[in-house]
């Protein structure tokens, strides 16, 4: 026993001894074989990757064979491994060529080292790191699988969450916190010079601060034209307080009274019209205090609320609820034009790709009488329509050394006009005559002064050079516009994602979506799941049905009722959802802009997304939905069922139901009284053990439909 012993011991030295330290393996340079040992920092919940540190430095390990080399290497371990040095966006990492040896388990982990952001680089390069008094941009919203920029010491960092990560669903803190995590790198710039970012693994990476903690995000609620309440909740009864003021300096103070609670609301009033206000709340019980970070609120406007969505193909009026969609086919820079032509004192553009004649003469002609026009484009984009522009003109290029694309399609007439005042919004590039006229597009323009200055304040922070991941979460995102509730966020800085996400989650009824790209899981996940509820049904259109990543397949295997448009002359370009659209007592919503369902446009892209909430902006939308969806090969609305023989039999009956039909059925959900889904089958025949009321949802190729059995 005594000599297996020595001999296990032998070759743990010989192991540590024909290893490098890592520091030293690093500076070997990609292509190079090396050989490390050290302690693993991270587990699953950062994926397939593994961090290794010693005493000297770190690295990344990534397995990209099938031997699973990684297999059973845990967090805390200590391991040699040997493989190749390559270069992954940005970050050095080990490919193994052989499995990691494991000397042992459940080792204490390197103590983090604290820095502040500036100090993140190649040096900390996959080590454990702290930031102390760490602040979220987005505190008080829901962690999706995203980046989120945070301050410390007075300076910008961001962190990074996968798919699947621990976190995902969880509040963002809005107060300081020590934030702990991995240092690493994701970045498309020659040279790697940026897009450093840390990797918490679970909610013991991120320490919340004192006792007190706000346990809900800031609602704003009640807006007028010159006032709005804001409300939270805390862990702990507190009283509350704002500090607010129209800069960031903030000044104007206002208490509850002296009532503790759990719950704070607190109104400000006195407010001036399409004015935006900065507000930081607080909430104290005796030295104990939580703070939610500074927030971008504004008040209504008194502009005239108008909202006007167009279209460039056929539109079914069948289904219109007394508005109709307009289809202005060949005229959409004809309209574009005419919305310029509004302006009197300011025209700011920001769009990705130009080529059109008639809408460079608007821009030309706003510039000669006297409006101060700038223009914000990409510079992968053709864009051959602005060297027709007067000289004059500036334009601001996104920088080309950056990850994702300037993508954003909106213009802002004459911001601080309540009544000329104009936003224009939707999927349409200026391309001639491929988007404008010949791709299925929308376009959507609204008359309100408040909407306009938040977009406003998003253009100026590009105008300013700033784009993608450097921008942060500055604007309002709530407004009521025409007695309407209206919603803007801007990518990559507010998690647009998780807003999708609220959108599908909330859906009681229905959900139409139509997408030229649809890549993202857990847009696809929500969807599927939503799909299984008891009386929701939804539809979607997709072009891009064969893009890597794509959600299609995953989607019709689930038995979503999805189309492909791939192949159809001419794309759809579209970038829009609806929900409830005709359920009144819902809340019927559309949602519309330039941002894909993809990690790119989430995570990369500058980009504008529009909620709104109203019902006859909803069934516009349908009614362009359903002429799409319509024209399809396959498939039909769930209310062309009508004529569609569909027989249960017997019904009533002892727990044994057939069913026929001339539809091929491709799937049968089973449901409780209470809308629960119990099962799903792929047969005719459906076997109910125990008595009760139950509900089915036959799904075919030409929709879905709903039926009530009884077993006795």
């Amino acid at each position: 026993m005594k000599r297996i012993s020595l001999l296990l011991l032998t070759i743990h030295i010989v192991v540590f001894a024909s290893s490098q330290d890592i520091l030293t393996a690093r500076s070997q340079g990609v292509g190079n074989i090396v050989t490390i040992s050290g302690i693993v920092t991270n587990g699953d919940e950062l994926g397939p990757i593994r961090y290794v540190e010693d005493q000297t430095a770190g690295i990344a390990i990534y397995d990209l064979s099938t031997n699973n080399y990684l297999a059973n290497v845990v967090r805390g371990d200590s391991i040699t491994v040997t493989g190749i040095l390559v270069d992954y966006n940005g970050l050095l990492e080990m490919n193994p060529n052989s499995s990691a040896i494991i000397h042992s388990s459940n080792n204490i982990l390197p103590t983090p080292q604290i820095l502040t952001p500036n100090q993140i680089g190649e040096p900390t390069e996959s080590e454990i790191v702290q930031f102390n008094n760490a602040i979220f941009a987005n505190g008080g919203s829901t962690f999706t699988s995203t980046t989120y920029n945070f301050s410390s010491a007075g300076q910008q960092g961001k962190i990074f969450l996968r798919s699947g990560h621990p976190l995902i669903g969880t509040l963002i803190p809005m107060g300081p916190v020590t934030l702990i995590g991995i240092s690493s790198q994701y970045t498309f710039s020659i040279p790697a010079n940026d897009g450093y970012q840390i990797l918490p693994r679970d909610s013991a990476d991120i320490v919340l601060s004192g006792d007190l903690i706000f346990t809900s995000p800031v609602i704003q609620s009640n807006i007028t034209t010159s006032a709005f309440d804001l409300s939270w909740t805390t862990s702990d009864t507190a009283l509350s307080f704002v500090n607010y003021g129209t800069t960031s300096s903030l000044g104007t103070f206002l208490s509850n009274g002296v009532s503790n609670s759990f719950s704070h609301t607190l109104n400000l009033s006195s407010l001036q019209p399409a004015t935006i206000y900065y507000v930081e709340c607080f909430s104290t019980n005796g030295v104990d205090t939580a703070s939610s970070g500074i927030g971008v609120y504004s008040t209504a406007s008194n502009s005239s609320g108008k909202i006007r969505p167009y279209f460039n193909h056929t539109v079914d009026l069948s289904v219109s609820t007394g508005v109709d969609a307009q289809n202005i086919s060949t005229y959409f820079n004809d309209t574009i034009k005419a919305y310029m032509d509004l302006a009197q004192s300011t025209l700011d553009i920001c769009v990705y790709n130009a080529s059109d004649a008639t809408i460079a003469t608007a821009i030309n002609d706003a510039y000669n009488r006297g409006v101060q026009v700038r223009y914000i484009a990409d510079d992968d984009g053709l864009n051959s329509m602005l060297s027709s522009l007067d000289p004059n003109i500036p334009i601001v290029y996104r920088d080309p050394n950056t990850a994702g694309i300037m993508h954003n399609k909106f213009v802002i007439v004459d911001a601080n006009s309540t009544n000329n005042s104009w936003v224009m919004g939707g999927s349409c590039n200026w391309t001639n005559p491929s988007n404008l006229f010949n791709d299925y597009n929308n376009l959507i323009f609204i008359q309100d002064e408040a909407l306009a200055k938040a977009y406003t304040i998003e253009f100026e922070e590009m105008w300013s050079g700033v784009f993608g991941t450097h921008k942060t979460d500055n604007t309002p995102h709530k407004f009521l516009i025409d007695g309407k509730d209206v919603e803007v966020y801007f990518s990559p800085s507010d998690q647009t994602t998780s807003k999708i996400l609220d959108i599908i989650n909330n859906v009681d009824y229905t959900f139409e979506f139509a997408l030229l790209s649809f890549t993202k899981n857990d847009l696809g996940e929500a969807i599927i799941a939503k799909d299984a509820e008891f009386g929701v049904n939804i539809r979607g259109i997709m072009e891009q049905q064969n893009m890597t990543g794509s959600e299609y397949d995953a989607l019709i295997d689930a038995n979503v009722n999805v189309k492909s448009h791939m192949g159809i002359t001419h794309q759809l370009h579209h970038k829009y959802a609806i929900a409830d659209a005709n359920v009144l007592l819902s809340d019927p919503t559309v949602l519309t802009g330039s941002h894909n369902w993809s990690n790119n446009a989430e995570n990369n892209s500058d980009e504008n997304t529009i909620i709104i909430h109203d019902h006859t902006i909803a069934n516009i939308y349908l009614q362009e939905f359903t002429e799409r969806f319509n024209e399809l090969s396959s498939g039909t609305n769930i209310d062309e069922f009508i004529d569609v023989e569909i027989n249960l039999y017997p019904n009533p009956s002892r727990g044994k139901v057939n069913i026929t039909t001339e539809l091929q059925i491709a799937a049968i959900k089973l449901y409780d009284e209470q809308g629960k889904l119990l099962n799903t089958i792929y047969d005719s025949e459906l076997i109910i053990q125990k008595a009760g009321l139950y509900f089915i949802k036959i799904i075919t190729e030409e929709g879905t439909l709903l039926k009530k059995v009884i077993i006795y």
